[in-house]
């Protein structure tokens, strides 16, 4: 039985409940919440009550859901994650790394590695993916690069990255994973914004297809559930253990997980798995292909369109900054893109984009490129980023809690950062603590006045 419709028949029960969680299925609820949210979803929020299940060690409705989820996913075991993709990429790390593993890390990996670096003891060896300087964004992992550092690096453990990147670009998964595998290492992929991909492979290849050991999906990205919503899954062929992934979560996780959210984890994916879901999907596409078409077709304006998931539009304005062109949006149209850099600005769709919303946001970028808009430079005066090569003095672990003082920015050259530095979105890290500041991280960092630094 799905938790959907046990919890449905558990409302036909007469039973009286002296449990936790104290608003009693909405027998009481705040009133300004019940105005907002309704009292439906206070009607599914249960406790481990007896009849239900545990997340923490599943046996009955939360299990089945997941089997049920692994099957469709082709896992050879799923979990509900109900803390987002972050507490995925922790769990993970706690699988597979132990206090002084080596882990191989892309550097456009999203700041929570650096929360599994932390709670690990996991040294980090940083592999820079190539990134394109005419578009401001990451995009493949050289191959030969990668065979070379584990070729150099036999005792890494593990090789964590993302695919798609944050603005799409998708990686050759599969022959990543041939290569971790020839060096005997597991491979973990955020694959946070790809969670559409089983349901639809025009728009990408699953990693879980491509050999990778681990993948965690965030739903609430792009398949249309809530916040923070998320899966991990163990590929089929994978020798990682079941048991040790789920005491791993059991380390980071609440112990009183919220039933709503798993029942939209679950409603999430057997409408993606169904002939609506798949429908819809097609219906998504085909309005994000018409939109680029057109907008491929106005002067001045550049769709990136290499190897990347068509979720993410990428696009570029002629002679005018990405910042630029967000704030126009925003501060004319009332447009709010997911990202702006210096060259572009991302917008991401995903199950609730109608064509309503494709069609205003095409009508307002005509609109800026036939009439030139322009706003005034100093409004849009942001560093440019660049990739900075990190140079690692101390593990994060080893400098957590360490003593530390804040000094001005300009006089941090070669001290060790103790502040975790991330532009936000895509949470890519900047500097991580136990790194030295570079001359390139004061230059990109010139609008801060301080910076926390190893005492």
């Amino acid at each position: 039985m799905t938790i959907t419709n046990f919890i449905k028949k558990f409302r036909k029960s007469n039973r009286t409940l002296f449990t936790t969680p104290s608003h009693a299925q909405g027998a009481f609820i705040a009133p300004e919440s019940l105005k907002m949210l309704g009292s439906k979803f206070f009607k599914c929020d249960f406790s481990e009550i007896e009849g239900f299940d545990n997340l923490s060690d599943p046996t009955g409705i939360i299990k089945t859901s997941e089997d049920n989820i692994a099957s469709i996913y082709g896992a050879k075991a799923s979990f509900f994650l109900t803390n987002g993709s972050t507490s995925g990429i922790i769990a993970a790390m706690f699988a597979v790394l132990n206090k002084n593993d080596k882990v191989l890390i892309a550097r456009n990996c999203h700041k929570s590695i650096y929360n599994g670096l932390v709670l690990t003891g996991a040294v980090p060896v940083w592999l820079m993916p190539n990134y394109n300087k005419e578009w401001g964004i990451f995009e493949n992992i050289n191959l030969d690069y990668l065979e070379e550092i584990l070729f150099r690096n036999k005792d890494i453990k593990a090789f964590i990255m993302t695919n798609p990147a944050y603005e799409g670009f998708m990686s050759d998964v599969y022959r990543i994973s041939t290569i971790c595998k020839k060096y005997n290492v597991i491979l973990i992929v955020d694959e946070a914004h790809g969670a559409l991909w089983n349901f639809n492979k025009l728009l990408g290849i699953p990693s879980l297809y491509q050999g990778a050991d681990i993948v965690v999906q965030s739903l609430h990205k792009t398949a249309g559930a809530l916040n923070p919503c998320a899966l991990l899954h163990i590929g089929l062929e994978s020798n990682i253990n079941k048991k040790r992934v789920q005491n791993a979560l059991n380390l980071i996780n609440t112990t009183s997980p919220s039933y709503p959210m798993l029942v939209n984890i679950e409603n999430t994916v057997n409408f993606l798995n169904s002939k609506k879901g798949k429908s819809k999907l097609i219906d998504l596409t085909k309005n994000i292909n018409r939109l680029i078409r057109t907008l491929k077709d106005i002067p001045n304006l550049e769709v990136y369109s290499y190897n990347n998931d068509i979720t993410k539009i990428l696009i570029k304005v002629t002679n005018m900054s990405g910042f630029e062109l967000s704030d126009i949006l925003f501060n004319n149209y009332a447009i709010e893109d997911e990202l702006a850099n210096d060259k572009s600005v991302l917008f991401l769709t995903g199950l609730g984009t109608t064509k309503q919303k494709l069609n205003k946001l095409e009508k307002a970028l005509i609109n800026i490129c036939e009439n030139n808009i322009k706003i005034s430079e100093e409004q849009n005066a942001k560093p440019v980023f660049s990739p900075i090569e990190p140079r690692v003095r101390y593990t994060p672990s080893l400098v957590w809690g360490k003593p530390s003082k804040d000094v001005e920015l300009k006089y941090s050259l070669s001290r060790v950062c103790m502040e975790l530095i991330a532009d936000y979105p895509p949470g890519i890290p900047v500097l991580i603590p136990g790194e030295v500041i570079k001359k390139e991280h004061i230059q990109y960092l010139n609008n801060r006045q301080k910076i926390k630094v190893l005492l």
